[in-house]
């Protein structure tokens, strides 16, 4: 891990850090987050792979839950990015994924929505597909 990879994610944890840029990126900079709102939750978690059967773990950068009151809201994710990831819907996915299965595990009546942000600090432009429908092949009428 590199050491700016260590600084962004130490900024990120705090909660006014974490609140400004989820506002900023996802309610044009409306104050719809509050720091008090935000409490830290579990960053790594696990999967069998596919490929070999082994256990594996990921871990994201930062991860937290947006409650109000006793309401949890949604599961906010940063992922910090240096280099353009051809494949990062994909890895997001994941990580999302694995979230929506923990609510199912935890047999939660409603799941509550996990969103993530993807933070660019490469040097050249961001020239790789966005969101998941981007990298597919889908045939006209499906």
């Amino acid at each position: 891990m590199a050491e700016k990879d260590i600084s962004e994610k130490i900024l990120e944890d705090y909660n006014d850090v974490f609140a400004d840029i989820v506002n900023g990126l996802l309610f044009e900079g409306k104050e719809v987050i509050t720091p008090d709102s935000l409490e830290d939750t579990q960053v790594v978690s696990q999967y069998k792979d596919e490929n070999d059967g082994k256990l594996r773990a990921q871990e994201r950068d930062i991860l937290k839950k947006w409650k109000e009151g006793d309401i949890d809201i949604a599961i906010c994710g940063i992922e910090n990015q240096t280099t353009a990831e051809k494949l990062m819907p994909v890895r997001i996915a994941g990580y999302e994924g694995t979230s929506y299965r923990t609510q199912y595990n935890l047999k939660l009546d409603k799941p509550i929505p996990v969103v993530t942000i993807v933070l660019y600090f490469g040097k050249s432009h961001w020239n790789y597909p966005k969101n998941l429908k981007s990298l597919m092949d889908i045939p006209e009428g499906m």
